[in-house]
């Protein structure tokens, strides 16, 4: 009985093995996982909704957290089917690093940070903090989630049928595949992030958004998928043919900056006040109409900016990440004949190999750096005939008033 029970014992000691650095890693993201769902669903909850107008007429409603179910069950859902894919992926011969299950939780807390916490009441009464969420939802959330490259641990999470009866059909369907691919083309997504930004912020929809609880609720569904979808092509781990090419991503961006600077500039310079309907209920903190304004369009200007000057850094990484992991496999293969021109042996050879993407990138740079200073140079253009047009509209609505009153003494 003892040998038996020696024997049992040193079989166990055998199975056993010391906890890796990896598997470390995995615990610790796994517990950071399901700390967050934790959090997000004991989250202090008020019967006040978002765009309710008798809630937010109460400043005590602001600085609570407005939950509401269409919301909290995706986010749960998400969460859900991800830990469940990490888990199940934790003993795959090359796990996902923590690094980036930090950054996926990171991107779903930004997005429920956007919509469920007093961002949202807040951002109805200033516009500033409209901005923030706004930022929140187009920008930093999807950004970490597609710099995550969740995809893996989604798919390995999703109970296998699902996985068998719904995605596998949807992707090999030749009809969405066309879908996907039109949504997905550089010009087409690049379009949509930037249209997101301006139709919005156009000020005829701007306050109806405001004012209207459906009509809010498709600016913030149409920002997130259009962040969504433009970060993903972004960020694609594939190169060209199947990912976008690196000159491509680089150039979206630039658009992204440009499109940036000339609202965020506009609003920011901008001597009269646009946007109305947050004086409905009143702007809170004292502040000024077109100070709050002002704010916002700092916050579209450089805050945004800033990100995208960001992924650009992250892109110009993944191109020289791509080329060295392409000579890696050039210099893995037996050397043809044909190969050698690809390996100089001079340093002048090298310097003239490196001579035409260099050349590229630092055309792309110029372009980019003038077309920026010309942005700018508009903007105080704008801004100008703005100031030069104030005093011409404010006589004419003078001119309007005393007609219709049927006062020329006023006139006078």
């Amino acid at each position: 009985m003892k040998n038996a029970m020696s024997a049992s014992r040193a079989t166990g000691s055998q199975q056993r093995r010391p906890m890796s650095r990896q598997d470390r890693r995995a615990g610790s993201a796994i517990r950071t996982g399901v700390l967050l769902a934790v959090v997000l669903a004991l989250a202090p909850t008020t019967a006040a909704f978002a765009h309710d107008g008798e809630a937010l007429t109460n400043d005590t409603a602001l600085w609570t957290w407005p939950l509401s179910a269409d919301i909290i069950i995706p986010t749960a859902l998400v969460l859900f089917v991800y830990i469940r894919g990490m888990i199940s992926r934790s003993a795959a011969t090359s796990p996902t690093p923590a690094w980036r299950h930090g950054l996926f939780f990171a991107g779903v807390a930004a997005v429920f940070l956007a919509l469920q916490s007093p961002i949202d009441p807040i951002a109805e009464r200033l516009f500033f903090v409209h901005q923030i969420q706004h930022l929140l939802l187009r920008m930093i959330g999807p950004m970490l989630l597609a710099l995550s490259w969740p995809q893996a641990s989604l798919v390995a999470g999703l109970p296998r049928a699902i996985r068998r009866r719904i995605l596998t059909p949807t992707v090999s369907n030749s009809p969405m595949q066309h879908v996907f691919s039109f949504i997905a083309h550089p010009v087409v997504a690049t379009t949509i992030f930037i249209g997101s930004l301006y139709v919005w912020q156009y000020p005829a929809y701007h306050d109806v958004a405001l004012l209207n609880e459906p009509i809010h609720y498709l600016m913030h569904v149409t920002m997130l998928f259009a962040g969504l979808v433009f970060w993903w092509r972004i960020f694609d781990q594939r190169p060209a043919p199947k990912g976008l090419g690196y000159g491509v991503r680089l150039m979206m961006l630039w658009l992204a900056i440009l499109s940036n600077i000339a609202l965020g500039s506009y609003t920011t310079l901008k001597t009269s006040v646009l946007y109305d309907a947050y004086d409905v209920f009143g702007r809170l903190f004292g502040y000024a109409p077109l100070t709050d304004e002002q704010i916002g369009g700092v916050i579209i200007w450089i805050p945004s900016s800033m990100m995208c000057l960001l992924a650009v850094l992250i892109v110009i990484y993944m191109l020289g990440s791509h080329e060295t992991r392409q000579d890696t496999q050039r210099l893995a293969r037996r050397p043809q004949e044909s190969d050698v021109p690809l390996y100089p042996t001079t340093g002048a050879a090298l310097v003239e190999r490196a001579r035409p993407k260099n050349r590229a990138m630092a055309f792309g740079f110029a372009i980019f750096a003038a077309t920026a200073f010309a942005s700018a140079i508009l903007a105080g253009v704008l801004s100008q005939a703005q100031i030069v047009a104030s005093p011409v509209r404010a006589n004419g609505a003078r001119v309007r008033h005393a007609l219709r009153n049927d006062a020329p003494h006023s006139l006078q």
